[in-house]
């Protein structure tokens, strides 16, 4: 069993992965996951999440970079296997042309890399990447195997946070669509605001992309609201909720 870890902001995405099951194009499935807070990572914790499972690969992609050292620790001592950690600079099965490639979160490498594997047709069709979580993360990958960059917006927590903190009067409200585009309440008018306009983005910047880009894309959502997103816009998009462990797995094959 492969040990995979999305190492995010303020926690991190922890999944089991068996290389060799399922049915798909790509073998190997994400048996389960859990949710890891940083500030309660221990190594007890760890080890009852991977229970009597023996562990024969452990790797992660970190946008923290000084919680890599601790986790390299925890898992060293729950497993007995090294962590390895994938940047822009490892081995990968597309090719980075971004400008600034030291500066991407590793997530989006790996969601790109996911993708590209499971989705793509290479040579005919490319994959478009929406990770909607705490950002909108938007990852391009041409038909040609390049990576050319991506886009990067709020996601629907941060908008909601950051009208609370820069407004007097503006609440906290709950993440779900009100009745009507048109807010008839304060709460209503701030749904609206912030999720029809994350499905406005999401629709607006694929048909941007794709005319720019004038070649054809496979689109997959992953993150918090990728299914929500597929459901209320009704599209023919796929939904990979384990995308980022997923790509993280991919980099385990590249690399050996």
């Amino acid at each position: 069993m492969w040990l995979l870890i999305d190492i995010g902001n303020s926690a991190a995405k922890v999944g089991l992965f068996d290389p060799t099951s399922g049915t798909g194009r790509v073998p190997g499935e994400v048996i389960r996951t859990e949710r890891f807070e940083h500030v309660r990572l221990q190594v007890r914790t760890l080890k009852d999440f991977i229970g009597n499972v023996p562990i024969s690969r452990a790797a992660a992609v970190s946008v923290v970079p000084q919680q890599r050292d601790i986790w390299s620790d925890a898992v060293r001592q729950a497993t007995g296997v090294e962590l390895r950690l994938y940047t822009h600079a490892s081995i990968l099965p597309i090719d980075l042309a971004y400008r600034t490639p030291a500066t991407m979160g590793h997530d989006r490498i790996a969601a790109a890399v996911g993708a590209w594997t499971r989705y793509a047709v290479p040579g005919e069709r490319g994959v478009l990447v929406l990770d909607a979580g705490t950002a909108l993360n938007i990852e391009v990958v041409r038909p040609d195997g390049i990576y050319p960059g991506g886009v990067i917006a709020a996601g629907p927590a941060m908008v909601r946070e950051a009208l609370g903190r820069s407004t007097a009067q503006l609440p906290l409200i709950p993440l779900e669509l009100p009745p009507s585009p048109v807010g008839t309440s304060t709460d209503e008018a701030l749904q609206s605001g912030i999720l029809y306009s994350l499905l406005d983005a999401a629709v607006g910047m694929v048909a941007r992309i794709q005319r720019h880009e004038a070649v054809p894309f496979t689109v997959v959502t992953t993150g918090g609201w990728g299914a929500w997103m597929i459901e209320q816009l009704r599209v023919d998009w796929i939904h990979d909720r384990h995308l980022v462990l997923k790509g993280v797995a991919d980099l385990i094959r590249c690399s050996e």
